[in-house]
């Protein structure tokens, strides 16, 4: 879509919402620095690690569970809420090609309504473990001998990223048919640019 459709959309939202995009995408771009900063270190901790493995015949002792542990799970949790803000999650849009632009915004509104208290329940659950393993020193059974809250910790930033992210979408959708003002544009049918922000 071009830059002056975008600008179209986002003008038609009111000011707070755009606020509130604002700051969502703001701790988001935090949390994806983040991932991207994991990702690195996942990248140079495997390339150290098969290098001396192979060269010295003396791998990194710790690099898996460093890896399986820390890396893996907060490069998926850090980055989960812009994905979905990226439309790159999958989705099945075949009834897209086939229905109105309204029908697509009603399908939107409930898939993300419905998802809001699924993760905000999930957010809910991993936070209690992270204070409960908080609460209790207990250490983490990776044999890295860490607190195991360090381990769980990324588990309620992305749930409750990824519920903020599908809150604003729903508030967005719904907003947008109630008004018939964009306050949220469509994300893109599978091999096509139309609704892609």
């Amino acid at each position: 879509m071009s830059t002056a459709t975008n600008t179209v959309t986002t003008s038609e939202a009111p000011a707070f919402y755009r606020r509130l995009r604002r700051a969502i995408d703001a701790i988001d771009g935090v949390l994806v620095a983040i991932g991207c900063t994991m990702l690195f270190t996942l990248m140079c901790l495997v390339v150290a690690d098969v290098g001396r493995r192979y060269l010295f015949n003396a791998p990194i002792a710790w690099s898996y569970e460093v890896i399986n542990n820390y890396l893996m799970p907060g490069l998926f949790f850090m980055t989960v809420s812009h994905a979905l803000k990226a439309h790159s999650h999958v989705a099945v849009d075949i009834l897209h090609n086939y229905v109105q632009r309204r029908t697509r915004y009603v399908f939107e509104a409930i898939a993300m309504t419905f998802a809001v208290p699924v993760f905000a329940y999930a957010t809910w659950l991993a936070a209690g473990k992270t204070l409960v393993d908080l609460r209790t020193a207990a250490e983490a059974s990776s044999g890295l001998a860490v607190p195991s809250w360090t381990v769980s910790i990324v588990f309620p930033i992305g749930f409750g990223m990824l519920t903020l992210r599908l809150a604003l979408h729903a508030a967005g959708y719904i907003g947008t048919l109630a008004t018939g003002r964009r306050f949220k544009e469509l994300p893109p049918i599978s091999g096509t640019e139309v609704g892609a922000e």
